[in-house]
């Protein structure tokens, strides 16, 4: 089944979000995370998608405590991403009912400690690969590193990583549709489950997501300004 997934981003104990990731291009929606994450749940989604925009970009996550009210207050499976980057962090988070942790910067910048955590979490952990100028993009986007989206996911998969996060930086935030060709290209390149994330913008744009092969897509802005309803396409 295609999963629709609301996000939460967290920045300073607030619900935002960025344009195409940039720090200084920020709306808050919303004070109390803990309703928002409520309210989606309330509609019966199969999981919810939660990124720490602290942690990602300094890699010291600031909103871990309202992340574990989350995780223990709703009865959705919850998907964190966000600076986490070491063994006592993961397990912090699935002890508290997290379903699934979101690495990003460390499958970049240590690959070997990747494997370590597969071979603990297994399914349980996820890597986003961020894509940006063709690069993948790491520290809350604000880096690019040598590597290509495609690279960092084949080596992933050789070190244990079971499902990736495809987000088009440049389609996040702006509701303007998904790459659907790069996202399409990226499913057949590593055969493995991939969430579409960035620039979902209507119900025609999650039609289209299916048919990429794509097990899932998170939204983002276009439910905090009404663009889409999760009534209509749940």
């Amino acid at each position: 089944m295609f999963e629709i997934i609301p996000a939460i981003d967290l920045l300073d104990g607030k619900v935002v979000r960025l344009k195409q990731g940039r720090y200084e291009a920020e709306t808050v929606y919303s004070q109390a995370p803990l309703e928002f994450a409520k309210k989606w749940a309330g509609f019966g989604v199969p999981r919810i998608h939660v990124v720490d925009l602290d942690g990602a970009r300094t890699g010291i996550p600031k909103n871990i405590v309202i992340i574990k009210t989350i995780a223990q207050s709703i009865n959705v499976p919850i998907q964190v991403g966000g600076g986490i980057r070491n063994f006592d962090l993961i397990k912090q988070l699935l002890d508290a009912g997290v379903n699934r942790v979101i690495l990003g910067t460390t499958a970049v910048n240590n690959p070997n400690t990747l494997e370590k955590y597969c071979a603990e979490y297994g399914d349980k952990i996820a890597v986003a690969i961020d894509s940006k100028e063709g690069r993948a993009a790491t520290h809350g986007w604000a880096k690019l590193s040598h590597k290509t989206p495609l690279a960092l996911a084949k080596e992933a998969l050789k070190f244990g990583v079971r499902r990736f996060i495809y987000t088009d930086i440049s389609r996040d935030g702006m509701l303007a549709g998904p790459n659907f060709d790069g996202i399409r290209n990226f499913i057949l390149e590593v055969q493995a489950p991939v969430i579409a994330s960035g620039g979902v913008t209507t119900k025609e744009d999650i039609e289209k997501l299916k048919d990429t092969g794509a097990e899932g897509c998170i939204i983002g802005k276009a439910l905090y300004e009404g663009k889409i309803k999760l009534e209509d396409i749940l």
